[in-house]
């Protein structure tokens, strides 16, 4: 569809821009086909041939509605939409614009601040300049300060208010700084994050006191309430901290129920055990999907391997779990009892863990329990895409190579020899 009204795209260079919809009328009171197909290309005169016409006067119609009618409502949206787009051209014209809403997203913060720092940018913020574009007639003048016209960037740095909130974290923009725009000043502060001549609290916390101001403008405005400032920036450096705390902690492997957390190498299974790790090559509900299981021992020596053709499954998760009942049903009928199944489709892994909360797959994880209780010992590992690379290669094979025999052999597939030896050698590196 397209986003409003316009002209026939003509076939000549060379147009008649007064053309009245009579000249292209037969005697009959029909569209003449002929000249449509001379003036407009095929898909044109399609369009053109939907449209109804009858024996009346050609007059000009509001495009806007959908009775061809002008409405107050629907002017107001046009204007509207108008003044917006000449407010989002000329702010995106502006140098650095798109470089900022970029760096943005790369802020280390959370996603809501990242969020509000890009309307900020994108002049999306409800202070008084801005609400006025929408054609309210309010009072420009900040009501916290009472003295000058109250802006996104006016709001966020120069209010006295704002520049109370940065004094306490030894942040005030300079004198001299106070005439930048706010694409200025955010980029300013914002590269202050990385710059290790100011104290690490006060430079993490940037997104956070910019986050306060505002929240301490709009509950003075629209709560009446306020916390003490000092309280709240305190508060906005300790939630920084601990955010990066808990960001740059490193994840250890741990062990729930017989579910280890996701690793970043193929790791081997105990001695005496032997880990089969699985995937499923889901594409879409119309195409099989190709599955297929890979056993090696604690030294990453292939003891077998299979791949097959499944019929059409409406999802990934149901394709996965299919994978996974074949595959318990063929180490059962292989003898192993100790065994390991490595997959990097996390949902797996949770379903097993939480069965209940799994309704739909009730059927498949009933064959699951029943099949892990003819094991001696059984144990689910979540995978990474990288350690599960070499049975994603097998299924990947079924559709991309067209090898819907099924299979089982002893050792690994010749193909992927280099592969697996590096998995074993990794081992002890």
């Amino acid at each position: 569809m397209d986003n409003g009204p316009r002209r026939p795209i003509n076939k000549q260079r060379d147009t008649d821009v007064n053309l009245r919809v009579a000249a292209l009328m037969g005697s009959n009171g029909q569209w003449d086909v002929n000249k449509l197909q001379l003036l407009f290309p095929e898909n044109e005169v399609t369009r053109i041939f939907q449209m109804q016409i009858g024996d009346v006067a050609d007059r000009d119609i509001w495009a806007y509605t959908p009775q061809g009618a002008y409405t107050v409502k629907s002017g107001y949206v046009l204007a509207s939409k108008m003044k917006e787009a000449e407010a989002v051209r000329i702010m995106e014209s502006a140098p650095g614009i798109l470089e900022l809403k970029r760096h943005i997203w790369t802020v280390p913060t959370i996603p809501k601040i990242r969020n509000f720092l890009w309307r900020a940018v994108s002049g999306a913020l409800a202070v008084t300049e801005r609400l006025n574009t929408r054609g309210l007639d309010l009072d420009t003048r900040c009501k916290v300060c009472k003295s000058a016209v109250e802006t996104i960037e006016h709001v966020l740095f120069k209010c006295t208010m704002a520049q109370d909130a940065w004094s306490i974290v030894g942040l005030q923009p300079l004198p001299s700084q106070m005439h930048l725009s706010l694409l200025e000043l955010l980029n300013m502060y914002l590269q202050k994050m990385s710059d290790e001549t100011v104290p690490v609290l006060q430079r993490q916390a940037i997104p956070w006191i910019l986050w306060t101001i505002w929240k301490n403008r709009n509950m003075l405005l629209y709560a009446d309430t306020q916390e003490s400032l000092i309280i709240q920036i305190q508060k906005a450096v300790e939630e920084a901290n601990l955010w990066k705390e808990l960001n740059t902690m490193q994840p250890t492997p741990t062990t729930v129920n017989g579910l280890n957390e996701e690793t970043k190498k193929w790791d081997p299974p105990l001695p005496s055990y032997v880990k089969c790790n699985i995937h499923a090559n889901w594409r879409n509900a119309k195409l099989h999907s190709g599955v297929s299981f890979i056993v090696r021992d604690q030294s990453g020596n292939v003891l077998h391997h299979a791949r097959d053709a499944n019929t059409f499954s409406p999802n990934r998760a149901t394709a996965e779990l299919r994978c996974l009942v074949w595959t318990l049903q063929s180490l059962k009928d292989l003898g192993y009892q100790d065994v390991v199944i490595g997959s990097h489709f996390r949902e797996i892994v949770e379903a097993i863990k939480k069965p209940l909360e799994w309704p739909l797959f009730r059927m498949f994880l009933q064959k699951i329990n029943t099949f892990c209780g003819m094991f001696r010992s059984v144990a689910f590992e979540l995978e990474t895409v990288s350690s599960n690379q070499i049975e994603r290669e097998i299924a990947k094979s079924v559709l991309r190579d067209g090898r819907f025999q099924s299979y089982l052999a002893l050792g690994g597939p010749a193909w992927l020899h280099q592969r697996i030896l590096r998995d074993a050698l990794l081992i002890s590196s």
